[in-house]
């Protein structure tokens, strides 16, 4: 039998169309298919997954076969449950299906829903269908688009799962005009309810609709009531049952299935988890059930009516925020260019500064959006439509001054892992402009003249277009009741006096319990881009002190903030394991082992590396490399030979990694998303599977391996000759450490010695084309890398050091840096739009005025007029008795400037491809192809140059690439941040240890010149490279024996001065604030500053006078200072 349906919709230009579909309907499809398990089988050394042929359920006998019994902790007798759920509930209740207690059981997954949630969430489609074949017992599946049996009016498909899963399809012969495709597929799934109920009515079977919707709830039960008065009518049996409008109460639908009056009931998903936990109390289900309503009251009917805990005088709800506009409004004013549409993304370390890039004609703007009120609701990721505010509301001058460094002042409150650059702004993170200049007319000299002032547009959400919010927030809950003894370094309880934080503050007003014994909790993202989320959990104690995953819900009018519900736990908080999944986690590190397709393009296991055509053979040089000590992923090989014309042959290899990867391929497309490895402490995540990173593409020792080579002719001055570029095939005799190469450097010279003689003279060039990049103006900066000492065993950290860098290192970095430079040259001149590049933007004045008035305290003078006069003024800076002041100068420099961003060279100007730090027109990535995926890329480019291989099309299309670089920067500043994140974890196991408070010297990098607040200083400790405030609690923010000068950066208490870059004394400690907060803090030792402690006596208070002399050279301008104030 054929049949069709015809629907119409407006398009977006205006236009009506009309789309039909045609159904074949068959009456041989029975009640459902179940659904295989899965077999495995090995293809090319890799298992593959099949799955076999369903089976027909024929009949309801059957269909009884396959369905599991309720569960019942006291055994007891109940009837079969089938329960038929929405699309609602798949979207949002995923993770109650999901739940391991197998509590719901017999689920029906009807088609329509299945095709809605693919439509809407492609994510939780995989999740839906992984549900349908994972089941423990029987699976199946059921196209009842096509059944006859089904098929009313309107074809309906739908796919059971249970345990066992079997699909059904219906519709709805009460749809009628007027009536929404949502109206229509709810109708149709309670089609499928009422066929359910049907074909196992009298079978001890209860069927049960799991709705959200009120209103498709009491659609369930009118409709029902509807048939069952036709019936009396036809039958002239009883009296006539009366139609109602009335919503029918969970405890009346049972009492009329347990008569059979109904074939069916309606529950929310809240009303059913209720009902399984009185069957088993132990459940604790309700804690993954779904919020859509800030009502403690409300059991998430999604109601608009529904009352809430905060009400106004007049009894009307409390709303904290404007409703969001129309979807057609939004339509309409984005046409028109009074909103602009965009993704919203949160600047690091606050939910409260957001920005949308939107276009602009041909150029993408970023709008920020700043406070609560004007973000509205939306959450970093989501898809919002902005309106821009009016011009005198932009961010400029000294407004974005205050902006940026209320900003910073949040974000130096904790001690941390010292930063190695400054936060990538808007501009370079995003490949847009963040400012727009705004055309005045100035009337300060006698002909008004034109002037432009350049603003950072604001505005406002009015709407949100498409939520994405991020399955699976970790982090953990902040309890009022969360206190504990509060934990010192050592494990020594420390009896401070907290003062009540913002957390608590929160806590205490939202905490709430209900009637139905959960407990509204507030959770704390780790991620400081999303904001606190309520959560309604029965097992608050238990989760005080876990590290745990929550996934928002909604986020009402009436709710300060979004609402959620618990996944799972992650574990303790605080353990090395549980704290490194939880970092991974954030920074959305891919760490899932690499699936069977991306294994499947690997090589067999008895592939040989042999010599291929058009490939030039070098397995006669004396290749060597020179990495860290246990490096397994070596991308790079070098060698230098001695021509008979007295100049130099230098070979840098790089690893061939496109021989294996090729374009458009699973693998190729894996590692496109990774874009990067990322390196913890303890472990790798490799960008690429380990049989290519570890062994066939890295360039080991005494073996043949694939290469793309640069090979120059250099003099022994250093001049370059010629340079080629060649794929080939080397062997390299030695994979030196940079200690072991160190050493060969160092030894008298030896014509025996291959290897040491081909060292020696490479680190004579580097050394020759060090000078010149200097010369030229390239930096040399510096940043407080830290290594760890770590327990064989346990992998533990037991030391935290300084990193020793050797000129080893600089010899292999100068050849790499000569190897990327002469690689951009030349994709550039082959494809001057289609080269992905690696730009360093000079940096903004402003970002460099603290540091170059705290160089002038020192009597020092910072130029950054250009790169070159920068490494003058930084090489001038030197203070004979304190090495590392100048050191100290380069770190804080490095942290004025912004990270080197990818590009695509047909986005910027040849102006702006410039790279700062390197003082290099042009520069690329071309030599760690195992661990970077731009430098696939760029092996692509070079390949295509010089006609070795084609250019995939992919490389040709701008917007492709302005993609794939903006993927690539995301994840190489997430690998950053992981890496970081894991430095920061590792230091606090260390100072967490049976001796963990530690003294060490520290330098002052910041002193607090507010007079306001609580007097504090900023410092480093070189040792750790642990940076972060010094709180000098003891000393009121008025004592009037404080002075601070912010012109000399200084504080002073009486006869003792701390000065920027001063050295101190300093403890570093472990505070624990709640199980779920810990962290280090930097308490000063020497000198001591301000009033006495109680607890110190006189004598010792005199032995001490001596030190504050050693550590206040300026104390007679101090007094001097304090005296002149005293005198104002």
């Amino acid at each position: 039998m054929w049949s069709q349906k015809s629907y119409y919709r407006q398009t977006k230009k205006g236009k009506i169309l009309q789309t039909t579909s045609e159904l074949y309907l068959r009456d041989d499809l029975g009640l459902g298919f179940t659904i295989p398990s899965q077999t495995s089988s090995k293809r090319n050394n890799v298992s593959v997954s099949i799955t076999g042929a369903a089976k027909v359920i024929s009949n309801a006998q059957e269909l009884h076969s396959l369905l599991v019994p309720s569960y019942s902790v006291n055994e007891k007798s109940y009837k079969t449950r089938l329960v038929v759920v929405d699309t609602n509930v798949l979207l949002h209740n995923i993770d109650v299906l999901e739940h391991a207690s197998f509590a719901l059981c017999n689920i029906v997954i009807s088609q329509t829903a299945l095709l809605e949630c693919r439509h809407r969430s492609f994510a939780t489609y995989g999740r839906v269908m992984d549900l349908l074949r994972s089941s423990s017992a029987n699976n199946n599946n059921n196209n009842n688009n096509n059944n006859i049996s089904t098929s009313n009016s309107t074809s309906n498909s739908t796919s059971n799962s249970t345990s066992n899963s079997t699909s059904n399809s219906t519709s709805n012969s009460n749809t009628g005009k007027g009536k929404t495709i949502n109206d229509e597929n709810d109708a149709r799934i309670r089609q499928v309810a009422l066929y359910y109920g049907e074909a196992l009515a009298g079978g001890g079977v209860e069927v049960i609709l799991l709705s959200d919707d009120k209103g498709c709830r009491n659609l369930a039960m009118k409709e029902q009531e509807e048939i069952l008065v036709d019936n009396v009518n036809t039958n002239d049996d009883e009296h006539e049952h009366e139609d109602g409008d009335n919503d029918i109460t969970m405890e009346e639908q049972r009492k009329d299935n347990n008569t059979f009056k109904f074939l069916y009931s309606a529950q929310s998903v809240r009303e059913h988890v209720s009902l399984l936990e009185r069957d088993d109390p132990n459940l604790s289900l309700s804690d993954v059930v779904a919020q859509f309503s800030a009502s403690p009251n409300t059991n998430n009917n999604n109601d608009k009516t529904s009352s809430t805990p905060s009400l106004t005088k007049s009894g009307r709800k409390k709303l904290y925020y404007g409703a969001h506009l129309p979807q057609d409004e939004l339509s309409i004013g984005t046409k028109a260019g009074r909103y602009y549409q965009g993704t919203i993304r949160a600047e690091r370390g606050s939910h409260n500064r957001c920005y949308v890039a939107v276009r602009q004609g041909e150029d993408r703007v970023a709008v920020s959006i700043i406070g609560e009120q004007d973000i509205n609701r939306a959450v970093d990721g989501d898809v919002v439509v902005v309106e821009l505010h009016s011009i005198d509301k932009w961010i400029g001058g000294d407004d974005e001054n205050a902006v940026e460094r209320n900003a910073n002042d949040k974000k130096e409150s904790t001690v941390g892992i010292a930063e190695e650059t400054a936060e990538p702004s808007i501009r370079d993170e995003s490949n847009v402009t963040d400012v727009i200049g705004i055309p005045s007319t100035s009337s300060t000299t006698d002909n008004n003249q034109s002037t432009t002032a350049f603003k950072r547009p604001t505005g406002k959400v009015v709407g949100i277009i498409r939520r994405n919010f991020r399955k699976n927030y970790c982090g953990s809950i902040h309890s009022i009741n969360g206190r504990k003894s509060q934990q010192g370094g050592g494990g020594k309880e420390t009896k401070e006096v907290f003062k009540p934080s913002k957390r608590d503050e929160i806590a205490n007003e939202y905490e709430t319990e209900h009637q139905d014994g959960t407990i509204t909790c507030v959770f704390y993202a780790v991620d400081a881009r999303i904001p606190p989320v309520l959560v309604r959990t029965t097992q608050r104690d238990r989760l005080i002190g876990k590290r745990i995953l929550v996934a928002i819900d909604s986020w009402p009018l009436d709710s300060q903030f979004p609402l959620g519900h618990y996944v799972k736990t992650i574990g303790d908080t605080g353990l090395k394991d549980v704290e490194t999944e939880v970092l991974l986690h954030e920074h959305n590190i891919p760490c899932e082992p690499f699936p069977a397709k991306v294994l499947a393009c690997l090589p067999p296991e008895d592939y040989k590396i042999e010599l291929e055509d058009g490939r030039l053979d070098l397995r006669h040089l004396p290749v060597l490399s020179i990495d860290p000590p246990g490096c397994k992923d070596i991308d790079d090989a070098l060698h230098c030979t001695v021509l008979p014309n007295g100049n130099y042959q230098v070979g840098v290899h790089i690893a061939d990694v496109t021989h294996y990867v090729k374009a458009g391929t699973p693998i190729d497309l894996e590692a496109a998303n990774r874009s990067t490895s990322t390196y913890l402490v303890n472990k790798r995540l490799d960008m690429l599977p380990g049989l290519l990173t570890t062994d066939l593409c890295s360039l080991k020792g005494n073996v043949d391996r694939f290469a793309f080579s640069v090979l120059w002719e250099v003099t022994p001055a250093a001049d370059i000759v010629n340079v080629e570029f060649k794929k080939s095939i080397i062997h390299s005799i030695a994979a030196l450490t940079y200690q072991q190469a160190q050493g060969m450097i160092d030894q008298p010279d030896n014509d025996s010695d291959i290897q040491a003689g081909a060292v020696k003279r490479l680190a004579s060039l580097a050394r020759k084309f060090r000078e010149r990049r200097i010369a030229a103006g390239a930096l040399t900066l510096a940043s407080p890398e830290v290594k760890f000492v770590l327990d064989s065993e346990s992998l533990n950290p037991t030391d935290v050091q300084a990193y020793q860098l050797f000129e080893a290192n600089a010899l292999v970095e100068e050849f790499m840096l000569l190897a990327n430079v002469t690689v951009g040259k030349k994709i550039l001149r082959h494809y001057p739009t289609l080269s992905i590049l690696r730009r360093h933007p000079a940096p903004n004045r402003a970002m460099f005025d603290s540091l170059i008035s705290k160089a002038r305290c020192r009597g020092f003078s910072i130029n950054i007029e250009d790169s070159k006069r920068l490494a003058d003024s930084l090489d001038e800076a030197v203070i004979e008795n304190d090495p590392y002041f100048n050191k100290l100068l380069r770190i804080l420099s490095t942290r004025c400037m912004s990270p080197a961003q990818y590009f695509c060279s047909g986005e910027y100007k040849p102006t702006d491809w410039h790279h700062y730090g390197l003082a290099a027109p042009v520069y690329t990535h071309f030599t760690s192809p195992i661990r970077r995926y731009a430098d696939v890329c760029v092996h692509r480019l070079l390949a295509a140059a010089i006609g070795v291989d084609p250019l995939p099309v992919h490389l040709s299309s701008k917007s492709y690439l302005h993609d794939l670089a903006a993927n690539m920067n995301r994840r190489h500043r997430a690998a950053q941040l992981a890496g970081r994140a894991s430095v920061q974890l590792h230091t606090l196991i260390v100072f967490s240890g049976e001796h963990g408070e530690k003294e060490e010297d520290a330098y002052v990098l910041d002193v607090e010149s507010n007079e306001s607040v609580e007097p504090s200083f900023t410092v480093i400790v070189p040792r750790y490279g642990i940076e972060g405030k010094v709180r000098l609690s003891h000393i009121k923010a008025n004592d009037e024996n404080l002075v601070r000068d912010a012109s000399k950066h200084s504080i002073s208490y009486t006869d003792v001065t701390i000065q920027v870059f001063d050295k101190v004394r300093v403890k570093i400690r472990v505070k624990a604030e709640q199980d779920t907060q810990k962290e280090l803090m930097l308490d000063l030792t020497s000198p001591v500053f301000g009033p006495s402690p109680p607890n110190i006596k006189t004598d010792e208070m005199k032995s001490k006078k001596g030190e504050k002399r050693l550590f206040s050279p300026n104390s007679k301008k101090a007094s001097k200072a304090k005296k002149a104030k005293s005198a104002k």
